[in-house]
């Protein structure tokens, strides 16, 4: 991810901050204290860790301690306690952030990496409740970020309709897109453009990936409750990506390569 001008690395940082305000506020009024408490134990823990390896390695400050406040509220399973969430906050920001240099330099996003340890360690727990008013957070938080030009617009556009291509394909139920404020949050990490490819080819291909895995682990039920399956196909996605820009970018040299035999 490259900065410009006005847009430091810091400032971006900012951004995605303020851009996820709507979904955070939505937590708030859905789950309470309880939602406050989920969000501020993640957000402690996680600026734990962004201090001691700021002053052990000098790995500098970056969002991904809100980002995961926020993913966490949104998609793990309610019920857990604020403890279980900051140690799957700890397992997430260390492995999939810290250790590799910080925000900017890592492979797969800290906040996928953590709720998939989450829903391993603690199976079974009842989805959180991000339905309607949920989606419709996201929606604008989403278009905040394309208006400054943060997400990748071609992995955003290939993540909807992967999704709903899929969902077609198996005759899963179109209108349960309707409540799937998680699903729809799994979007938004899908499109980091931090972990998305470079080139707007593979973007586009990355996003129709990530789109249809997340409707195919779903099932045939639909999106409604299927923050389990949002958080597993992001991840995957975001594992492939390098190699879906690889692949990419190999065809195009081959191209050029043709054109000018």
């Amino acid at each position: 991810m490259t900065t410009r001008g006005l847009w430091s690395r810091d400032m971006i940082g900012w951004a995605v901050i303020a851009a996820l305000l709507p979904p955070a506020a939505i937590v708030v009024v859905e789950q309470g204290v309880e939602g406050v408490l989920r969000m501020g134990a993640v957000l402690a823990v996680a600026s734990l860790w962004q201090l001691l390896f700021r002053r052990l390695r000098g790995v500098p400050w970056s969002p991904t301690g809100a980002v995961l406040a926020v993913s966490m509220a949104v998609l793990a399973p309610a019920g857990l306690s604020p403890m279980q969430l900051a140690l799957g906050a700890s397992f997430g920001i260390v492995l999939a952030d810290l250790i590799f240099g910080g925000w900017g330099r890592n492979v797969v996003g800290a906040a996928p990496v953590a709720l998939a340890m989450v829903f391993l360690t603690w199976p079974g727990g009842a989805a959180p409740g991000a339905e309607t008013t949920m989606l419709l957070a996201v929606a604008a938080s989403g278009a905040v970020l394309l208006a400054l030009g943060i997400l990748p617009l071609p992995a955003l556009l290939g993540g909807v309709a992967g999704v709903i291509g899929a969902m077609a394909l198996i005759g899963a139920p179109l209108e349960t897109a309707l409540l799937a404020g998680g699903a729809g949050f799994g979007l938004l990490l899908l499109a980091d453009p931090v972990t998305a490819p470079t080139t707007p080819v593979a973007r586009l291909v990355y996003g129709l990936l990530g789109g249809a895995l997340i409707a195919l682990l779903a099932g045939s039920d639909g999106l409604a409750g299927a923050e389990r399956a949002t958080v597993f196909a992001v991840l995957l996605a975001q594992v492939f990506a390098p190699t879906i820009d690889y692949a990419a970018l190999a065809v195009k040299r081959h191209a050029r390569g043709r054109r000018h035999a």
